[in-house]
């Protein structure tokens, strides 16, 4: 039963892994030029747009991407705690049988 536990918390430590991975992935190509090659004219103004243009203007925004980050960490933390509470329960075991 014990190892089962350290299973399944196994188990959310990697998927939750694969989830911090997406969405760091997410955030970085966030605000990615379509074309990297393209030269950009800095010799004209270089005020911002206002911020809710600025919103509008971006294909993906990074604000799920972030919410999904941490969320993983909870889950990736929980997962942790699940498989370090197993092993407690298993020392005890082994002492107890011992």
């Amino acid at each position: 039963m014990v190892g089962s536990v350290i299973n399944e918390g196994l188990r959310g430590i990697q998927a939750s892994q694969r989830e911090l991975q997406r969405s760091a992935n997410e955030i970085a190509g966030a605000n990615v030029r379509e074309n990297p090659n393209e030269q950009v004219d800095r010799s004209t103004d270089t005020t911002l747009p206002p911020i809710n243009e600025a919103q509008e203007s971006t294909q993906r925004g990074i604000e799920e991407p972030l919410i999904e980050l941490r969320r993983q960490e909870q889950l990736f933390n929980a997962s942790a705690q699940v498989v370090s509470v197993a092993n407690e329960n298993l020392g005890s075991l082994i002492d107890i049988k011992s």
